[in-house]
């Protein structure tokens, strides 16, 4: 019994592994303010204390901004900058290349589109 138990535990966390691994990488974006179009960029890491990462705002000039607080929940994804008052919630599609969502801030939300960034070829 106590092997099965092991084993369902060992596969539980390859599980959740897998799926936060999904989320890891840098993903670029565009939100859209009145007719001002502005990049986004978002970095995310895995850690022993699960996801992290960072945010850039590239056409204000905001670069490596921490992100208060991350998590992917199946193939929800949400992010928090507390700075700027800020909340990003979004779904990962089922191969991992896009999340697709809506970005909320001081009482106004805009639909934003994070794509991941391919690695290069070495």
């Amino acid at each position: 019994m106590r092997i099965v138990k092991a084993i369902v535990v060992l596969l539980a966390v390859a599980v959740m592994a897998t799926a936060a691994s999904v989320a890891t990488g840098d993903w670029a974006g565009t939100i859209r303010i009145g007719d001002t179009d502005l990049r986004l960029a978002l970095h995310v890491t895995e850690s022993g204390k699960g996801l992290q990462a960072t945010f850039d705002s590239i056409d204000q000039k905001v670069f490596g901004m921490p992100v208060d607080r991350i998590e992917l929940k199946g193939q929800q994804l949400r992010f928090e900058l507390a700075s700027i008052q800020a909340v990003y919630t979004g779904t990962l599609n089922k191969p991992g290349t896009m999340i697709t969502g809506e970005w909320s801030q001081v009482g106004m939300s805009f639909p934003v589109s994070f794509k991941k960034a391919t690695q290069a070829k070495k």
